[in-house]
């Protein structure tokens, strides 16, 4: 949006200069101003509430962290053995599973209706972990979380991805994700005064009045969105935008990556979507990110608590400010990166951060350094995740090939979900210095991939430029460096 304001004002400054606008020039200028209304409509109606639902969504899958410090493992027999590992690689199982069968329905029961439906559903589950008594329990109910929130990532960044040209992504999902990230910063917060009720209401302790209480808050939001929820561009549904702004929205999105009819996701589309190795080079860089956004989740208070020596009070309190600081540091990092055009050198750039706060929080022995390092780790950590989402959702041409390629790219995440939840073992706390190592090795291994993608394709695209190829079947299309 970025480019069509920086032509408005040029108009607006040329009509002020003392010289009158042509014909072309006042057209140019009612249909910036016209483009810059819709924008803003779909952005206000589209943003904030996926990315209030993402919020929850985070909420739900790790609050677990803040509730075994308050009294779970006790409570179900957590803390023996490697069931914490099995409690939380479980979620990501069903996880896997299930994301690319949600997009492939998502567009036929239409966003709005499926979302709320499965936001709806884990909210329930949210619920009734806070009734459990035993580990095994804990670990089927957040195995059935897994399965709800599988669809919710996916249909969202399916969604958003679809409303918008190549170039002004990134904002948008650095928009949604950063939104979850900076509101989930104060969850640890919410969850430390939830656990207050105990103190007047004794029947349950102050762990499962976080499940209860963020379960119903859950349940109320799906019902709430249902009827905010858009649909994509070419459905009917969307009473917003008047029969003129949808067909705009419609050609401008066609100008940029040539025309996409609505496609229907079939198998063959998925091989066809599997067999291109940028959605695997994607998907190793996002998995990367996606390793280090639930080492934090679910880690963080600890290592604050156990490892730092912090109260149980401050590791609440502290778990906020980094979360925070990686929503800055990412919003900045998507703006510079729409506005240059470039998405594989701020990967690299991530990875690094990433890298490099991770060495402070896993090396370093005072803890003021130690916390500061985990600001850097966690920024890089979230950043590798938007970049790449953006990346990809630039080099991908077909309604299908990207909704295959996002349920892929997020469905491979849960491995690092898995790999987060192994690698951070029980006999490691407090400091967990293996999985803090084991983050920093696939960081690694992300800027590693971001480095040969880049030459690779700046090589199809030189290849196109000969004439010697044409990308995805359009001529005038070239890949995001």
């Amino acid at each position: 949006m970025m480019a069509e304001k920086e032509a408005s004002v040029s108009l607006h400054e040329k009509s002020n200069s003392g010289h009158p606008l042509s014909e072309e020039e006042g057209e140019a200028a009612r249909d910036a101003k016209f483009e810059k209304r819709v924008l803003r409509k779909i952005d206000v109606r589209l943003l904030p509430v996926l990315g209030a639902l993402y919020t929850i969504a985070m909420v739900d899958r790790s609050n677990i962290s803040v509730a075994r410090i308050s009294g779970l493992d006790e409570d179900v027999g957590l803390a023996v053995g490697s069931r914490a590992s099995v409690a939380l690689l479980v979620f990501f199982v069903g996880y896997m599973l299930f994301e690319l069968p949600s997009n492939m329905v998502i567009h036929r029961v239409g966003a709005a209706n499926w979302l709320s439906l499965i936001v709806f559903a884990w909210g329930l589950v949210s619920m009734g972990i806070g009734f459990i008594n035993d580990w095994v329990a804990l670990a089927v109910l957040r195995s059935f979380l897994g399965v709800f929130e599988a669809g919710f990532y996916p249909g969202c960044v399916y969604l958003i991805s679809s409303w918008y040209r190549r170039y002004e992504v990134q904002k948008r999902l650095a928009t949604f994700f950063m939104t979850g990230s900076a509101l989930s910063a104060f969850a640890n917060i919410f969850a430390l005064g939830l656990i207050q009720i105990s103190k007047t209401h004794t029947t349950y302790k102050g762990w499962r009045w976080i499940y209860i209480i963020e379960g119903v808050i859950t349940c109320a939001a799906a019902v709430v969105a249902w009827f905010i929820i858009v649909d994509f561009p070419d459905s009917d549904r969307n009473t917003f935008l008047t029969a003129e702004e949808r067909a705009f929205v419609k050609a401008r999105l066609a100008e940029d990556r040539g025309s996409e009819e609505r496609q229907k996701v079939t198998w063959a589309v998925f091989v066809e979507t599997i067999s291109d190795w940028k959605v695997w080079s994607f998907a190793l860089m996002y998995s990367a990110g996606a390793v280090g956004v639930y080492a934090f989740l679910f880690f963080l208070p600890l290592i604050l608590r156990s490892g730092m020596g912090y109260s149980q009070e401050l590791a609440f309190v502290l778990s906020a400010p980094p979360a925070l600081f990686s929503v800055v540091e990412g919003m900045f990092i998507s703006w510079l990166a729409d506005k240059m055009r470039l998405r594989g050198l701020f990967v690299i750039v991530q990875g690094v951060v990433a890298v490099i706060g991770l060495c402070m929080t896993g090396f370093l022995k005072a803890p003021v350094p130690r916390y500061i390092g985990t600001f850097l780790g966690e920024a890089g950590v979230n950043g590798l995740v938007v970049t790449t989402l953006a990346w990809q959702a630039n080099n991908l041409r077909g309604d299908a090939r990207r909704a295959c390629a996002t349920a892929v790219m997020i469905a491979i995440s849960g491995l690092g979900g898995i790999y987060s939840s192994l690698v951070f073992r029980q006999q490691d706390a407090p400091d967990y210095v293996p999985g803090i190592i084991a983050v920093m090795a696939i960081c690694i291994a992300a800027v590693i991939a971001a480095c040969i993608s880049i030459v690779v394709l700046r090589w199809e695209n030189k290849r196109a430029d000969e004439g010697k190829k044409i990308l995805d079947g359009l001529a005038d299309f070239r890949y995001t460096i």
